[in-house]
């Protein structure tokens, strides 16, 4: 299959990823924890074979294009986890979060099909496979050039990995206290609330903000890219350590500045490759850097989905931290 067309059948695996839980929970009452590894098994496969392949079809329509492209995916999850969260404390049910991404998957669908490059270039010429299997022949032409972007992805991913493990499990209580420390019994708030006004929109706006700023930033000469990159990490670091301090706004300072490093080693790694990688190892190089993701990260699952009741998070509600 041509690139093209994986990423048409990464929408339509996603596609019916999001309909798993709804056919066979809501629907056909199934309790089993198979239907969790089924939804999840499948939005892993579709996010492995749209990322990659998405970001290399696109490449020929230009820096800004491609920026804005994947600025996309941190507003995804805000519209999820804020604005689809905040409807669900006003009496809309869960299940409504996978009927809305389900229904958006077809209109992504046509716009890609509309303004996707008709001409393939490159990464477009040829099967998925063949492309990935010359470019793995020819790696001398691009790995020596990927290799310390690929090192700071490995650590960029940590913050996307680690984000809500972190959270559900810092904050594993009914409320959560704004100031104070986790001993505090005052100023609480509900932690619905707590994630859909301050700590996803920090998340969201960290991670949106920093993939465009690259576009401002000249990435050809090497130390410059370094200084870049070390800030980059410097902040996923430092962010993700703010979190063992155990203050509920300070962990929402620390999930912007860490995804703020995430996105900008995103960003910064995009432009660089469009940059430097020739054109027919891109489909290779881009899946190869985003290899390792979360498939959680594309699905509203951090709701457990038991039928006939409330979903709540995940983060083992009365285990003691």
């Amino acid at each position: 299959m041509e690139p093209t067309g994986i990423v048409y059948m990464a929408y339509v695996v996603m596609f019916l990823a999001l309909w798993v839980p709804v056919v066979f929970v809501w629907g056909a009452g199934v309790t089993e924890l198979w239907v969790v590894y089924l939804q999840y098994i499948l939005g892993g496969v579709a996010i492995g074979l749209f990322e990659g392949t998405f970001l290399s079809v696109i490449s020929s329509l230009g820096r800004n294009t491609k920026t804005f492209a994947i600025m996309g995916a941190p507003l995804g999850f805000f519209v999820n986890n804020t604005i689809l969260a905040l409807l669900t404390q006003v009496g809309v049910p869960d299940i409504f979060y996978y009927f809305y991404d389900a229904m958006c998957l077809p209109f992504a669908m046509y716009i890609f099909h509309v303004y996707r490059p008709r001409e393939a270039k490159g990464a477009g010429k040829g099967k998925g496979c063949s492309v990935f299997m010359s470019s793995i022949s020819h790696a001398m032409d691009w790995l020596p050039h990927m290799i310390l972007w690929f090192v700071a992805k490995f650590i960029g991913n940590f913050v996307l990995e680690d984000g809500f493990p972190l959270l559900y499990n810092t904050f594993n209580t009914e409320k959560v206290p704004i100031f104070g420390g986790p001993e505090s019994t005052t100023h609480l708030v509900p932690f619905t609330l707590y994630t859909a006004l301050m700590w996803f929109p920090a998340m969201a706006a960290g991670d949106t903000v920093s993939r465009r700023v690259p576009q401002f930033l000249d990435i050809t000469v090497n130390w410059k890219c370094y200084v870049y990159l070390l800030i980059a990490i410097t902040m996923c670091v430092v962010g993700e350590a703010m979190d063992f301090l155990l203050l509920a706004l300070v962990t929402v300072l620390a999930v912007f500045i860490s995804n703020f490093g995430n996105g900008f080693i995103y960003g910064l790694s995009a432009k660089f490759i469009d940059w430097k990688i020739a054109e027919e190892h891109r489909y290779t190089v881009y899946n190869l850097w985003l290899g390792p993701v979360v498939p959680g990260r594309a699905l509203p699952s951090s709701h457990t989905i038991s039928r006939g009741q409330t979903p709540q998070c995940t983060g083992h509600q009365d285990e003691p931290k």
